[in-house]
């Protein structure tokens, strides 16, 4: 499954979403503070004429119930790419088991070297719960030990982003 993600104004995302209404996949349309974000779903290609495309390594659940989204964002170079992707194929899978999770994707960028773990949440207050939680800790604990990732496997700092999901398709 392929994720193109595409970025501007709510308004005009809007406008694109119900213009490609009749394309195969699903859209779905985020917001932060004037940011917005669109993402088409699909198996076949790109709508946008710029924008990044990724393609989901693993997913499970979905937006369709989310009101929520989190984007961690992680720069990985192409060397580090397999060490950084089988550390993900061996996580723990615990945030899935979170009230108010209703999914995950680990997206590998196929046009940048920027990697995308989202997760999809009832609400923020479920999001910040899980940050709060023993699974988050469990999920996280070897973070800044000897077991963590090596620098070398990352090609620049890792940010969050965050979304409201408006309207979908």
């Amino acid at each position: 499954m392929n994720y193109h993600i595409a970025y501007g104004t709510d308004d005009y995302l809007k406008d694109y979403m119900e213009k490609h209404q009749n394309e195969e996949g699903k859209f779905y349309l985020l917001e932060h503070s004037g940011d917005a974000m669109l993402i088409h779903k699909t198996t076949g290609d790109s709508v946008f004429e710029s924008g990044h495309t990724y393609e989901a390594i693993e997913e499970s659940g979905s937006f369709e119930n989310a009101g929520y989204a989190v984007f961690n964002n992680i720069p990985v170079s192409i060397e580090g790419r397999p060490l950084f992707e089988d550390r993900f194929k061996e996580r723990a899978g615990l945030v899935e088991k979170e009230p108010g999770c209703e999914g995950l994707a680990i997206l590998r960028p196929l046009d940048t070297e920027t990697y995308v773990i989202a997760t999809m949440w009832k609400d923020e207050r479920d999001f910040e719960a899980w940050r709060s939680s023993s699974s988050y800790e469990k999920a996280h604990k070897e973070r800044d030990t000897s077991n963590a990732l090596p620098q070398s496997v990352f090609s620049g700092k890792p940010y969050l982003k965050t979304y409201n999901l408006i309207a979908s398709s």
